[in-house]
């Protein structure tokens, strides 16, 4: 989609309707409360089916969500105990902590890997620890809005290399041919203060070029184009497009690589929004809701189970004629009971309300786990919420983490290829912004994750020795096993100082050729 027309609806058409869903997912991630309540309750009023007791409610699917937690009507002067529990921004940071807590290595391919220069330059790029810190951000957004864009950005004045950035799916309209990303139009709003003007920030990303727009409109109408000097945001870009206000990049590739959480489900018959990303978030709304009515309820008993007592008008304090009656808030004693009695008669009553905390923290546990499951995730992710499990032997605890790891995996196919995409061109640009420092084009860089389960170093041992006295593992596989992340250059150093220690050298009369299955590199 090129730079829009002046006056257009924003967002525009198919894509209001994903920025419809990315806003309920940004509520829930938030917390906004507020944007919840109007979320769920708008439908209900703009279009009412029927009336219940006073309140207008409609039919179907948006009746029923109408009727979630968030969305039901509070009446007037009533005080209802409504309490976010975090669950969604929890989430999210679970998947991103699975997928990037341990960054992942972005190395250069065979044409480039003696290339200490670019090497160094790609670490810059992918591997320093503001690249780390991006792709965390990354981790959070894209399961929790369901896809985010990684850009190439610089500037000179900034620094003195190429780095990655990430913007998140509802400030994105994507176009797609053949599933793959080949344009990109990403934006940025700026508010007038105590004023109805909307100023939006359109950024083109095609082959070739990036073409920066200003508009001043409103809420829904993208509005006129105005120079990019009209914004101090924007002005500084003023210098650097040309006339038709465009930045050449120079290079035959797409600054920006589209990075989908998972393969959307509820879109996939919805032309361009088929190859949009699913959020971890999609189908969990409504236990998201019954969770926050749970911790609600769960105060609420708090609240009223304060114990009262109530006691009759006569021992209230007489505050003269006209003025009623009054009491001293500090009392243990406080709120009058109107009923009949015996001259000289007290009557006494008190009220304490059950606080029912076994029930709702078992019903929390079991949503908590339900959200896990319907998510993809183990339940001992956010701890244990399955109750009474008695001994576990490890082989059953490393089973319960399965699934976490299963949905790891999956969402690093994507996370692989738009990383090592994006690092590509960055590096690409590189060579052209910055001559001379080692950027330029190579092969396309490997990505590599580590591994999310460590193995149990005392169980580690135990199995390496068996294998070892039963005679069926090398001292190759051995040092393999034991260092997961090494490359095969480190294991075969590591086997030739273990034979060097323990020294083992071949007996002339006997050597065969090979000594020792792990002198040997498998392959070789």
């Amino acid at each position: 989609m090129p730079i829009p027309a002046e006056n257009s609806a924003w967002p525009p058409a198919p894509w209001d309707e994903a920025y419809k869903a990315y806003a309920l997912n940004e509520a829930w991630q938030l917390g906004d409360t507020a944007t919840l309540e109007k979320l769920y309750s708008s439908d209900r009023q703009a279009a009412a089916t029927h009336t219940h007791r006073g309140q207008a409610y409609r039919g179907g699917l948006v009746g029923a969500a109408s009727k979630m937690f968030w969305g039901r009507p509070v009446p007037a002067n009533e005080n209802r105990t409504r309490i976010h529990v975090p669950a969604p921004a929890d989430l999210a940071t679970l998947s991103s902590d699975l997928v990037f807590a341990e960054p992942p290595e972005v190395a250069l391919g065979a044409d480039g890997a003696k290339n200490e220069n670019a090497k160094k330059r790609l670490d810059l790029i992918a591997n320093s620890e503001a690249a780390h810190a991006t792709w965390n951000t990354m981790g959070e957004l894209k399961a929790a809005l369901g896809a985010t864009v990684i850009t190439s950005a610089w500037d000179t004045s900034v620094a003195d290399h190429v780095w990655l950035e990430v913007a998140a799916a509802d400030v994105v309209i994507p176009v797609f041919r053949r599933g793959v990303m080949v344009e990109c139009t990403m934006w940025t709003e700026f508010r007038e203060d105590r004023s109805q003007t909307v100023y939006r920030h359109l950024e083109h990303h095609e082959v070739g070029s990036i073409e920066h727009a200003l508009f001043r409109g409103t809420e829904t109408n993208l509005g006129k184009r105005v120079p990019l000097q009209d914004r101090p945001e924007t002005a500084a870009l003023a210098d650097l497009v040309n006339a038709d206000s465009r930045i050449l990049t120079g290079i035959d590739r797409l600054t920006c690589s589209y990075n989908p959480n998972m393969p959307t489900r509820a879109w996939r018959k919805k032309g361009v929004l088929a190859n949009t990303g699913r959020s971890d978030y999609a189908g969990l709304h409504p236990l998201f809701d019954a969770l926050d009515e749970t911790f609600s309820s769960w105060m609420r008993d708090l609240r009223q189970g304060a114990g009262r007592v109530l006691v009759s008008d006569s021992v209230l304090d007489y505050m003269g004629p006209g003025m009623g009656a009054a009491f001293d808030t500090g009392r243990e004693v406080f709120a009058g009971l109107n009923a009949p009695n015996k001259p000289g008669e007290l009557l006494i009553d008190k009220v304490q309300f059950e606080i029912r905390v076994e029930q709702h923290e078992r019903t929390a546990f079991a949503l908590y786990r339900e959200i896990l499951r319907a998510a993809g995730y183990s339940q001992s992710a956010w701890g244990e919420y399955s109750g009474a499990q008695g001994t576990q032997t490890a082989t059953e605890v490393d089973d319960r983490n399965k699934a976490s790891e299963r949905t790891r995996d999956k969402k690093i196919l994507y996370d692989r290829a738009a990383i090592s995409r994006q690092a590509s061109v960055a590096l690409e640009l590189d060579g052209k912004l910055f001559p001379g420092k080692g950027g330029g084009r190579f092969e396309q860089p490997t990505v590599i994750f580590p591994d999310v389960s460590q193995e149990d170093p005392e169980k580690l041992a135990r199995t390496l020795s068996l294998l070892d006295a039963a005679g069926a593992i090398s001292t190759w596989e051995k040092v393999a096993r034991a260092n997961p992340d090494w490359s095969e250059d480190e294991i075969k150093t590591e086997v030739g100082r273990i034979r060097e220690e323990r020294g083992t050298v071949p007996d002339p009369t006997t050597f065969t050729g090979v000594e020792d299955p792990g002198d040997v590199v498998p392959g070789e």
